[in-house]
């Protein structure tokens, strides 16, 4: 029998990516506390749909291609919003798509050589998407005038851009020991 493709952790995760040009918009008509709530309840619910998939035991490979495709929409669509918006500078936003290509194109790469692709997420790129959305969120809740960063945005700004950096390389690190490993170099 195949794995059921609607459950509970996939409608969160579908709602999740639903809200993401909700987000988008919200930002761009300057309603900083709405897309701030929105944005965090979203991001909230990324730990809970996989929490719940595990528990539940309803993990899909649908859940999981879902789920990596709704934060990346999430996060882009967010962390494009806001450079334009000019609350987060473009360097942190290109190192940020750069390290996305660079994995992006890896895999790609590899799929063609090998003929077969098989994506793990590391720790690094986990932690990368974690900083990533505590700085969205941040940023969002500092335009909500929740918080104040002040001049504590900056050392955010290098930490995203500084983590992003390392885990593209670890990307590149580890397509290229699969490449070695299954060519026998």
């Amino acid at each position: 029998m195949g794995e059921r493709m609607i459950n509970v952790p996939n409608v969160i995760t579908l709602l999740r990516l639903l809200a993401a040009p909700v987000v988008v918009w919200l930002i761009f008509d300057a309603q900083w506390k709405t897309a701030c709530g929105l944005f965090l309840a979203a991001a909230l619910s990324d730990g809970l749909d996989g929490f719940l998939a595990r528990r539940l035991a309803q993990t899909t490979a649908l859940g999981a291609t879902l789920d990596a495709l709704t934060d990346k929409v999430l996060g882009l669509g967010t962390l494009l919003a806001l450079t334009r918006m000019d609350a987060i500078p473009l360097w942190v936003t290109l190192a940020i798509l750069l390290r996305d290509a660079v994995i992006v194109l890896g895999a790609l790469s590899y799929r063609s050589l090998a003929g077969h692709l098989d994506i793990h997420p590391t720790w690094l790129g986990k932690m990368h998407t974690f900083v990533e959305f505590v700085l969205l969120t941040l940023v969002l809740a500092d335009l909500a005038q929740l918080i104040q960063l002040g001049a504590g945005r900056w050392p955010l700004f290098a930490l995203v851009a500084a983590i992003a950096a390392v885990s593209g390389i670890q990307y590149v690190w580890i397509w290229g020991g699969k490449v070695r490993h299954d060519s026998n170099y």
